[in-house]
């Protein structure tokens, strides 16, 4: 399973997890960078990817919301109240890792679903 993640986290952070064999992609691997959602959504859907974001207002656009679901995305947000700085970005990302890929395979498509800092990923409604 492919993990896409979203332009508005760092490639780098994407480098790291692949250098330790996950399978992850960024958006700039496949898309010009300022692509916009509308180019991405459809083809991400179609080769079965899983996305991760921090674009917390997603989930408050009902037309962005309804076109990750009506596309069958599986989709993660990043939900805490403040973003990390580019440490805190990895160390929340890898503390989450194992439960990202436990919750995608338990869980059908489509979803969209907030992982706060602390707590349980949950699905958004």
């Amino acid at each position: 399973m492919t993990f896409f993640f979203d332009n508005n986290l760092s490639p780098v952070l994407v480098q790291g997890l692949r250098a330790f064999g996950e399978d992850v992609q960024h958006l700039r691997d496949s898309f010009a960078a300022e692509a916009p959602d509308t180019e991405w959504i459809p083809e991400v859907a179609r080769r079965g990817w899983v996305v991760v974001t921090r674009d917390k207002h997603i989930r408050t656009r009902p037309l962005e919301l309804d076109a990750l679901r009506s596309h069958g995305l599986r989709v993660f947000i990043f939900s805490q109240k403040r973003d990390p700085d580019r440490w805190g970005w990895v160390e929340l990302v890898v503390r989450r890792w194992l439960e990202l890929k436990r919750f995608t395979e338990t869980n059908g498509r489509p979803f969209v679903a907030l992982i706060p800092e602390h707590g349980r990923i949950q699905k958004v409604r």
